[in-house]
This record gives structure tokens, sequence and C-alpha cells, in this order.
């Protein structure tokens, strides 16, 4: 099965959870995380297809956001593990987005802590970030009960190539998200496939995964680290995602 989704940032914003009170999701567990109106909004400077972009913005003096800096779209976590979905999105970087020295991440696919095991949040298992002028994927898993950042069973990061500005980047991923060796990950960048590994990862966690996508750049959060720029703004078009069902030909065709 394939959902679209067509996000639509209307009035009705509180500025004082980060929520949006009035918009159009697939599900009502779904929402926004940022600090201002202006944070995430729809575009028609910078359109996909003839239609409105959503353009994200943060500024290191924003104020935090979940223990973050963020402007970010999230969606329900899934039921259990192991769990297969899919994903497609486009982005665009401006003339603007210039090479920092701090990375962001754009997507990521993030876990719940078993709060009832004493775990607390830990770093994404699965996202994609940039890094220095180039996209890198990030993966990390572990197979005890009870984890966290520096109680890991692997971690690896793959570099995607550099980025470009003033064009739409295509990114399909599917995933079977998994402790365990039947874990999966295959991605796409503009229709040609980049990249596939068997086996695990993800977290041992009693519930799976949500996703997220926008800019979220935690390093912000310490005001006197050194940082490139001080301003990020990007755009994302034309968000779907898939179950089991779905194949790649569901969002090659529709690029």
């Amino acid at each position: 099965m394939l959902k679209w989704l067509l996000i639509f940032i209307t009035l009705g914003y509180s500025a004082a959870d980060g929520q949006v009170t009035t918009f159009r999701l697939y599900d009502q567990k779904s929402g926004i995380q940022a600090a201002t109106a202006e944070s995430v909004q729809l575009s028609r400077f910078v359109s996909y297809n003839g239609r409105p972009s959503i353009q994200f913005t943060l500024s290191k003096t924003d104020k935090t956001v979940e223990n973050g800096k963020r402007a970010e779209v999230f969606f329900k976590a899934e039921k259990s593990l192991p769990v297969e979905r899919w994903y497609a999105f486009n982005i665009w970087l401006p003339a603007s987005f210039v090479t920092d020295s701090l990375p962001e991440i754009v997507a990521q696919w993030h876990a719940t802590p078993d709060f009832d095991l004493g775990e607390n949040y830990r770093s994404p298992p699965v996202d994609l970030m940039i890094q220095k002028g180039e996209w890198r994927l990030e993966t990390r898993w572990a197979s005890q009960a009870v984890n966290d950042n520096n109680n890991l069973t692997g971690k690896l990061s793959v570099n995607f190539g550099k980025t470009v500005t003033e064009k739409w980047t295509q990114w399909i991923f599917h995933i079977k998200f998994s402790y365990k060796n039947d874990g999966l990950i295959e991605v796409w960048k503009d229709g040609a496939k980049i990249y596939s590994k068997n086996g695990p990862n993800y977290y041992n966690d009693q519930i799976g995964p949500y996703f997220k996508f926008g800019i979220y750049k935690w390093e912000w959060v310490n005001t006197n680290v050194p940082t490139t720029v001080n301003k990020r703004i990007l755009y994302f078009g034309e968000v779907k995602m898939g179950d089991n069902n779905a194949k790649i030909n569901d969002f090659l065709s529709n690029k």
C-alpha cells in the first residue's frame, strides 16, 4: 500500500509546544516540532512538479524544541518489530546552503526507548545527514534489550556523495527495521540504486521507528560551538510512504 503525504501547513500554530493544530497528514499522531510558525511552511517560491514545497528554516538562535535545535515533521511510531516500509522524498538545497563544519540530519527514523526497562532517548538508528558538504547514511543497532549510545552492538557510516545546490535530489529508502540479521536497507538516489545492506539496523525495542524529516542540528544547542553558518533553509517535495507491499516502481514512476 502506498501512502501519499500531501502536507498542508496552515494557521493555528502554537509556538509554545511546537505543534500545528490544523494540518492534514495520514494519521492523528503526526505533527511538527519547530520553534516558530515560520520554521515549517509551504513555499511557492520553490515548487515541485508545479506544487508548493515544504520549506524548513532553522536558526542557531531558535529556542530549543524537544531538547534540540530542530524544525521537523514527524509521524507516529510503528507498533512492533520487525517492520518493512518504503519512504521517498525530494530535497532542494538553495544556493545559500554552503558547507558547514557542523552536521545536520535531514531525515531520521527514530526509536522510542523502553522506559519501563530504564532506557532513555538515543541517537536515531537510521538517519540521512549532511556533513561537510556530503550526504551520509548513519545506522546504529543493538541486540541487547537495554542499550544507550555507549552500549551499541554496531554502527556504520556511509558516504553518499557531495551535495548539490539549486536542484532536486530524489531519495528512496526501502527498510526492514530489525535488530536481527533479517534487517535490510536499500537506497536509491535520483533513480539509481546506490546502496544495499542486509543485517541488523535497529535497536532491540518493544515498538518500531517513527519517521521525521526537516532539519535537526543538535550541535547548535551549545551556543559556543564554532559554526560556519547561523541559519539553514531547505525544501522537501512529494513525500511518500509505502508498506511491505509497495515496489520501487511505485516511486520511480512518479519522479
